[in-house]
């Protein structure tokens, strides 16, 4: 392993844990990185991201128990919902077209954008838990996990907004359940089918552990305000990415 492109894969997953702890969508500057750094094709690109994100999701949760935002143990539960998703789009991540892949996060991605930047309603009531709203999209999250992982943080942040009354920070921490749950799902089924790299994963993965650890403590300093800003510009840059992609893979 080249020295250089070592120290660019631990850089790229410095940025991508650390952003991908406060939003998701960062799993862009890793497919860069395998991309340019070590010329994997997307295939294998894709798959060799599941690690870095395992690190993500773990050392998140690491960063808020310390500082006392804790996981409900009911989060963990309702997380295991995702698991029976992630074989699915394993399945997918071998089996269909780059181009899909890139249409598919654009589609993603612009449904996110639109809804993190559509204006609350001051006089709606309080949000209640959904149980039955919230296992349908614990699956989806782990069919995402499974076959594009790019935006999974996204994903799980409007899942539990929009399916419990809690707070952006406390959603925020218990978002590493899930990420924790399908991404270590995605690396054993994706690993027992031979396509990921691991010398470049572990790079990255290396990157993101402590990336991930050091936005734990911003966002609990700096607030749910700072958390949705974030939210935000990385939607949009990670969806310009996607249309570029998708329109240089279909040329």
């Amino acid at each position: 392993m080249d020295l250089l492109d070592f120290l660019i894969t631990v850089g790229a997953g410095v940025v991508m844990g650390a952003i991908n702890n406060l939003a998701g969508g960062a799993g862009v500057f890793g497919l860069m990185a395998f991309e340019h750094a070590y010329g994997l094709p997307l295939v294998l690109a894709n798959p060799s991201m599941r690690p870095a994100a395992l690190c993500v999701g773990l050392f998140a949760f690491l960063g808020y128990s310390k500082n006392g935002h804790h996981v409900p143990r009911r989060t963990w539960l309702q997380s295991l919902w995702t698991l029976p998703g992630v074989p699915a789009g394993g399945w997918l991540v071998l089996h269909l077209p780059d181009l899909v892949f890139w249409l598919y996060l654009c589609c993603v991605l612009g449904l996110l954008l639109v809804q993190q930047t559509r204006r609350a309603d001051p006089a709606a009531p309080p949000r209640r838990d959904r149980p039955v709203l919230a296992a349908c999209g614990y699956f989806l999250i782990g069919a995402h996990m499974g076959y594009a992982q790019v935006g999974v943080g996204l994903l799980s942040t409007l899942l539990l907004t929009a399916t419990s009354a809690r707070g952006l920070i406390d959603v925020t921490a218990a978002k590493s359940a899930l990420v924790v749950l399908t991404s270590l799902a995605a690396v054993i089924t994706l690993g027992s089918a031979g396509v990921i790299a691991w010398l470049p994963a572990s790079a990255l993965a290396l990157g993101c552990a402590f990336g991930s650890y050091q936005a734990s403590r911003w966002a609990i300093q700096k607030g749910a305000g700072a958390v949705r800003g974030v939210v935000v510009v990385i939607t949009a840059l990670t969806l310009a990415y996607a249309l570029f992609k998708a329109f240089v893979t279909a040329s």
